[in-house]
């Protein structure tokens, strides 16, 4: 297997694949929470995604548990999951449900700058003036968005409260990415232990969303959706698509692009994929001012990942 990640391009086609695939899961998410709960999708999309890579690792006969790391290591992958996969992703589902993909997406542009924000604080690395700049700039871009006025009469204190959601969501699952990237430095040439790492990392993120879920007072209720079959062919085919493919792609396209920032810019081509996709099948609206927005925060990225 290591052979074929040896491949010229190899992690820049992981990354965009990875984007590719995550921006459709995101707007079969969109359509599906219409109608079902985010801890139920959250809950769903992690199980199917871990039984997808119990089935790939016997497969391809990678072993099921590694005792190569620390207790500490394994404890920030734990944690990781926990925030990544588990907290953010209720979030930032439920935030779907209430503005919409393509606001989403513009959000998400902070993540790469909030990664670099939490790296400065954890693992010691520094801002240079560009870097602060692009911040700057993408925050200015999420203002402009939060507080245009709507054509489709989405209501200010919805819009306002899913942007910050989301943007507690991007922190969330930063501080998770930040957490395990010493890790993942450490088996950049071994693809199998980069695949296992994110099926791990995934683990904690399924139980406590189980957690969650079976705190809620109606939770037999929300199961009630899913008799029709459509939905279930929904969370089945974006849960493959989102969480197993495009998470896997991620991290071993992340591990194999010589700089980190060119993985981060490449990764936020989902906002470009999805803002499209969402147009087309989603039918959302997207103004003049929507699409400053993005250009804004592309280049607040562009500024971020590649002056250091």
């Amino acid at each position: 297997m290591n052979t074929i990640t040896n491949l010229y391009y190899f992690g820049e086609v992981s990354a965009l694949s990875a984007a590719l695939f995550w921006s459709i899961a995101v707007i079969i998410f969109k359509s599906a929470s219409t109608e079902l709960s985010p801890y139920l999708i959250t809950v769903l999309k992690n199980s199917i995604a871990t039984i997808c890579f119990l089935f790939l690792f016997l497969f391809l006969d990678i072993p099921l548990w590694y005792a190569g790391f620390d207790t500490i290591e394994y404890i920030k992958i734990i944690i990781s999951g926990i925030l990544g996969m588990g907290l953010a992703d209720i979030i930032f589902l439920y935030a779907l449900s209430q503005i919409g993909a393509n606001r989403i997406a513009l959000v998400n542009c902070s993540e790469p700058v909030v990664i670099y924000i939490l790296s400065s604080f954890f693992l010691g690395t520094v801002l240079n003036q560009e870097q602060f700049l692009g911040f700057i700039i993408v925050l200015i871009a999420i203002l402009i968005m939060t507080y245009e006025k709507d054509i489709d009469n989405l209501d200010i204190f919805v819009k306002r409260k899913g942007i910050a959601l989301q943007f507690l969501a991007v922190m969330l699952s930063a501080s998770g990415i930040v957490l395990i990237k010493p890790i993942l430095n450490n088996v950049a040439d071994n693809i199998e232990l980069q695949l296992w790492i994110t099926a791990f990392r995934l683990f904690p993120g399924m139980l406590i969303a189980w957690l969650i879920l079976f705190y809620q007072n109606n939770t037999r209720n929300l199961f009630k959706p899913l008799k029709q079959s459509k939905l279930l062919i929904k969370i089945i085919i974006s849960s493959g698509l989102g969480t197993f493919i495009a998470l896997s792609f991620w991290i071993v396209g992340y591990a194999h692009i010589e700089h980190p920032p060119i993985a981060s810019l490449l990764g936020q081509t989902s906002v470009i994929f999805i803002t499209v996709l969402s147009v087309v099948f989603l039918k959302e609206k997207l103004t003049k001012i929507r699409i400053l927005s993005i250009a804004l925060a592309v280049c607040g990225v562009y500024l971020t990942s590649f002056y250091f």
